[in-house]
């Protein structure tokens, strides 16, 4: 009995840490293509405020309520005691969303809702960690089909089959669909739907950022892999003999200014197509570096960002 008790208690704490985490994964994200002209025109700036929030007008108010009351119809949350509309910016992402926040008759907040300019549902969060209601999902296929029901019905458009994985401890199921354009990985965006263990709605993530032209001409994968290894060169000087290419693909990359001190705070908010080119160091170098990230801009080969693993 008492390794029992332990045993769920354990669950417990899994859960709340797995709403915790999921409630900031699903309040930190939004959709850029969401952006009102002017919302984010200030650029973040290190030690600075990462997010504006503001009252928006009654109309506006009115729209993002109506919006959120459908969102709540389809996933079957309760009716709010109240609920309070407000513009945010995320300065650091370059994007803009209103938030709706429903609370309780005690004024705890129960979930949360994000709406773009357009109307799209772009996150939210139901608060809580307890299993109510039917029975728990069986498997991962059913779990998967849930999940397609759900962002059907939201109208979330995932493209392809999702990713499905259980959540640790058995806390639900967690759904992921990258985002492609034209077979090419937009990094960083897609859709994530979290469930609890009876199917029910517990996150939802949209990210879609804006997307710069593609290169009249695109650099071939050969040309792409000299001008990595000619920008490892420049980076590292003689330790470059320690640093190999392992992969190199195209994808979409925000720029940012990984090896560039005087460059921006923040990543880029429209994205560029590139060539990533990862590394892997050797010798002495990787006691204290275990890999490279370079972007190279997929037309110039231009270096636009990159990340390191230490």
């Amino acid at each position: 009995m008492r390794a029992r008790m332990k045993s769920l208690a354990r669950r417990r704490r899994a859960r709340l840490i797995a709403a915790i985490a999921v409630a900031g994964a699903a309040i930190a994200l939004g959709a850029p293509a969401g952006i009102s002209h002017g919302d984010a025109a200030d650029r973040f700036v290190a030690g600075g405020p990462v997010t504006d929030r503001s009252p928006v007008a009654a109309d506006r108010a009115a729209a993002s309520l109506a919006l959120a009351a459908a969102f709540r119809s389809r996933v079957g949350l309760p009716e709010p005691a109240t609920s309070r509309v407000e513009r945010v910016v995320d300065r650091f992402d370059g994007t803009a969303y209103d938030e709706v926040t429903a609370s309780d008759g005690a004024g705890q907040p129960v979930h949360v809702a994000r709406f773009d300019a357009r109307g799209r549902l772009v996150g939210a969060v139901a608060f809580g960690w307890q299993v109510a209601g039917g029975p728990t999902l069986a498997n991962a296929a059913a779990a998967r089909a849930r999940g397609d029901r759900l962002a059907a019905d939201l109208g979330l458009e995932p493209s392809g089959t999702p990713d499905v994985r259980q959540a640790p401890d058995e806390t639900g199921w967690i759904l992921t669909w990258p985002r492609l354009v034209d077979g090419v990985p937009v990094v960083g965006d897609g859709v994530r739907v979290d469930l609890w263990p009876d199917g029910r709605m517990h996150a939802i993530v949209r990210t879609e950022r804006s997307l710069a032209a593609r290169p009249a001409t695109t650099l071939d994968e050969a040309t792409a892999r000299t001008r990595a290894t000619a920008t490892l060169g420049t980076i590292f000087g003689g330790r470059a003999g320690q640093v190999r290419i392992a992969s190199i693909a195209l994808g979409w990359v925000a720029p940012n200014s990984a090896f560039d001190p005087t460059g921006p705070d923040a990543p880029g908010a429209t994205l560029r197509l590139a060539w990533i080119a990862e590394a892997r160091t050797s010798g002495d170098l990787a006691d204290g570096l275990r890999a490279v990230k370079l972007f190279l801009d997929a037309g110039t080969g231009t270096l636009i960002g990159g990340d390191v693993l230490r």
